[in-house]
């Protein structure tokens, strides 16, 4: 298929491949977020206990921790598109099961965190493929601007999906939010069969003899690749202290609006739509404004104002200011994530490139359990404020070091 040449805020959707794949993603991330907000509800309504809930996302994250650099290091050696269909084949199984086992009130909490569980182990392998694959789809030129894109229909999920969760549920159609999902697999396993077909060559994987390497051997290499590279190594270890120390800030929220604040639910909810909003802003901008300066820079700047701003955040006096602090949070972490994927993925060799998405998602998405378990710990003992504001300062001060470290250039890379 021939590249069409789009306005910079667009440029991305002029390469017909990532057209497509951003179309089965926005249908993916739509069933995806109703599919969350409806098992968080029916863990509630089967156990009346918030613990389980927790237990819950846990158990939905240890996939990614156990299995995304496995992800990563085969994505780099099969077909990805073949791989990204078998992947969601196995979550249209999972979420059929689910919708079945709801819809005749036999589920129990086992089951959930069973299914729970598979979700995540698809996602721990389809979340490094899926990046690479973007990569191919895309170049170098317009990768900024496809993973703002990709943020905006993420974000614009986050929003609309459980709205649709919730209107369903106040239904009695608690069933409808999984078979939803399932429906939006079946879209994505045809949208990428569409794309093997147009575009055949993105469905080959890296040639060479790297493609023989072991997978201890392939851990070894990336490894030493990220220790030894002046960006990718530092970029690393900034996501790993945010995965622990910043990224789990979402579970102190709650007790932040309710018991620090002194809000309703309503309210609470209006703080989770400002943070959210926020994302979704700066993924436009990003979208429209990425290519312009340097994207070290760019980085640097969201590493730095993003545990900075929730810093603030957790001392905000009013709901207000709490308010507009979590909008500009939302806002500069997806400046520093977008930057950070869009780096990673230009430095990356093409047979390591998938196996460093691992890696990232591994430290991005896989420490979520760990860092939620340390921040509810420190929560329950020293209180949501210095919890917040603490690790938020640490992590700000861990960025410091590494930057003072890493000396970063003014390259464009």
């Amino acid at each position: 298929m021939p590249e069409t040449r789009l306005p910079r805020p667009v440029a991305a959707l002029g390469h017909p491949g990532f057209a497509l794949l951003l179309t089965g993603q926005a249908a993916a991330l739509m069933g995806t977020w109703i599919q969350g907000t409806a098992q968080r509800w029916l863990v509630l309504e089967l156990t009346d206990s918030p613990l389980a809930v927790g237990v819950l996302g846990a158990v939905a994250g240890l996939p990614i921790l156990l299995f995304a650099v496995w992800g990563g290091w085969l994505a780099d050696r099969l077909p990805r598109l073949t791989f990204l269909r078998g992947i969601h084949l196995l979550v249209l199984a999972q979420s059929a099961a689910f919708g079945v086992l709801v819809q005749y009130g036999i589920i129990t909490l086992a089951e959930v965190l069973v299914l729970a569980f598979l979700l995540g182990v698809g996602m721990a392998f389809e979340v490094p493929a899926r990046q690479s694959l973007v990569y191919e789809l895309v170049g170098q030129r317009d990768i900024t601007n496809a993973l703002a894109l990709h943020s905006t229909t993420f974000n614009l999920a986050r929003f609309g999906g459980p709205a649709v969760a919730g209107f369903l549920m106040g239904a009695g159609l608690l069933c409808v939010c999984f078979y939803l999902k399932a429906l939006s697999c079946i879209i994505v396993i045809l949208v990428l069969t569409l794309i093997a077909r147009r575009l055949p060559a993105c469905n080959a994987p890296p040639a060479g003899k790297h493609r023989r390497a072991k997978f201890a051997d392939s851990v070894r290499e990336v490894a030493g690749f990220a220790r030894s590279h002046r960006v990718v190594g530092p970029i690393l270890l900034i996501v790993i202290c945010f995965g622990i120390l910043v990224l789990p800030y979402s579970i102190l929220l709650p007790s932040l609006g309710r018991d620090v604040l002194g809000l309703g639910a309503r309210e609470y909810g209006f703080l989770c739509a400002a943070n959210g909003l926020g994302a979704l802003f700066s993924a436009m901008f990003v979208a429209a404004f990425g290519h312009r300066g340097k994207r070290e820079k760019w980085w640097w700047t969201g590493a730095v104002l993003f545990p900075l701003c929730l810093a603030i955040t957790g001392v905000a006096p009013t709901y207000s200011h709490a308010v507009v602090m979590l909008f500009v949070s939302g806002f500069v972490m997806v400046i520093a994530t977008t930057s950070a994927i869009s780096l990673l993925q230009l430095n990356a060799p093409d047979h390591l490139r998938g196996q460093l998405m691992g890696m990232f998602t591994t430290s991005f998405m896989g420490l979520f359990p760990a860092g939620s378990l340390l921040q509810g710990t420190l929560a329950q003992y020293a209180g949501i404020r210095v919890t917040m504001t603490g690790t938020a300062l640490a992590a700000l001060a861990f960025v410091v070091l590494i930057w003072t470290k890493a000396r970063p250039g003014d390259q464009g890379s």
